[in-house]
């Protein structure tokens, strides 16, 4: 067996953290466009609300990749898998529609996740243009699965590229008038656009793989994969993935508990993208952690890449914050208000703690996840959600005049730190018990090498 190069890591990783960047970009440009409506506040409270719900019903799609990644065998079990992905997908569009359109998302609005008037409305206009989403999310979680096994990540990069670019060319658009549409539903108007082109990039680019033609693998179908498999290892990924999105409407809804809760969730809504863009890098580890390790070698190589990897980030962050790029960011870029601004910018030092959290959950749960060891992670994302959801209460209900952006990220970053406690305990012990090679087969052999990130460049 060839030991495991850091520059193999790094050019494993390089394309995948390009497309974490360009995937959170999206948040801070889709700001910029609504920053610049008549009345902004309603625009970005309800643009996140509607964002935030739909992310919630979709969640389960976005688990498709890892485990498709982990189970792809060959033109058997990727039928299989397309299968459940797209009816995931489905039946997700269908609730999205379901909430956005009937009196479940007046009662949503209202009692579950209190808001204003007015932001409720702009919030279930966005989940309508947003309806579509889910269905290319699922199709482009197999399609990013077979990139990851080719060893292909130059082409999930690519293919979020040109995500960015319709994105960008869509706000700009929205930002000079051109669309004739308001702020929010301009920015979901952007992202529904760019998520399918790039769906359709990264199927064509995969298409020698989706007829089976891949790298190492026989020419003939694959052993059976029956799909009770196929829910053993997806059903607690999809839990997971279920309450990691519900982290974002509980904390919207304690900040409907305060005395301005559409100043609250917008300052919300303006500092979350930030924080998911400066540390989003790191959420590549968990392919990473996935895909590369092949003995304890390897896996002590890729733990002191992702060390080096949270640091570098740490540094960049520290750089933003404390420079006039952060006034700049906030004055000139989203445009906001005093009253906004006011909010706001406490709430950005809290963004300092992500990385080191984000890292330990990222790369541990890569490990359990090629252990297939998924069925910790419901617990876990349930005790989160009940420590959370309880702190945030008490919080709010012993001093309401607390600065919502600031309770409502130190809940989030909070989160990330209760993750990746009981994660890094658990991946440690299935590595010490010998568990972690035992079960997923390595990236097929031959696979066509990923070229020289600077040349593709």
């Amino acid at each position: 067996m060839t030991p495991l190069r850091f520059r193999e890591i790094f050019r494993f990783y390089l394309p995948l953290m390009l497309t974490s960047q360009m995937m959170t970009l999206s948040g801070p440009l889709i700001n910029m466009g609504v920053g610049r409506s008549a009345d902004p506040k309603p625009e970005f409270a309800g643009f996140w609300l509607g964002f935030t719900v739909t992310m919630f019903i979709e969640s389960p799609t976005l688990i498709m990749q890892p485990v498709s990644a982990a189970l792809i065998g060959g033109k058997r079990s990727l039928r299989r898998l397309v299968l459940v992905s797209a009816l995931l997908g489905l039946a997700a569009a269908a609730v999205i529609l379901l909430v956005a359109l009937t009196p479940a998302g007046g009662f949503l609005f209202s009692r579950v996740i209190p808001t204003t008037e007015r932001a409720a409305v702009v919030a279930r206009r966005v989940m309508i243009v947003l309806s579509p989403v889910p269905i290319w999310i699922a199709f482009r979680a197999v399609a990013n699965a077979l990139a990851l096994r080719e060893k292909r990540t130059g082409l999930i990069a690519m293919a979020t590229g040109c995500r960015l670019l319709v994105i960008a060319i869509l706000i700009a658009l929205a930002a000079g008038g051109s669309l004739g549409v308001p702020g929010a539903e301009s920015g979901a108007l952007a992202l529904t656009a760019g998520i399918a082109v790039e769906t359709l990039f990264i199927a064509a680019a995969t298409r020698r793989f989706w007829r089976g033609d891949r790298a190492g693998a026989p020419a003939g179908d694959d052993p059976d994969l029956p799909y009770r498999e196929i829910v053993a290892v997806a059903f607690p990924l999809a839990v997971s993935a279920w309450v990691w999105s519900t982290i974002r409407p509980l904390i919207n809804a304690i900040l409907g508990l305060l005395p301005d809760p559409e100043l609250a969730q917008a300052g919300f809504g303006v500092v979350t993208p930030l924080l998911l863009l400066t540390s989003s890098a790191l959420w590549a580890l968990q392919n990473v952690t996935l895909i590369l390790p092949e003995c304890r070698e390897d896996l002590r190589k890729v733990l002191h890449f992702a060390a080096a990897a949270t640091f570098f980030f740490i540094a960049l962050i520290t750089l933003f914050l404390f420079t006039p790029i952060r006034d700049l960011l906030l004055d000139r870029f989203f445009n906001l208000s005093i009253e906004m601004r006011a909010v706001v910018a406490p709430a950005l030092f809290l963004i300092l703690l992500e990385p080191l959290f984000l890292t330990a959950r990222a790369s541990a749960q890569g490990l359990l996840v090629r252990a297939r060891r998924t069925g910790v992670f419901s617990v876990i994302s349930l005790g989160k959600i009940l420590v959370l959801g309880l702190t945030g209460y008490l919080a709010v209900r012993t001093d309401p005049s607390l600065n919502g952006a600031f309770l409502a990220t130190a809940l989030f970053v909070g989160g990330e730190l209760f993750d990746g406690v009981f994660y890094v305990l658990k991946a440690r012990s299935v590595v010490l018990s010998g568990g972690l090679f035992a079960h997923v087969a390595p990236a097929p052999a031959g696979a066509a090498p990923e070229g020289d990130p600077a040349v593709e460049a």
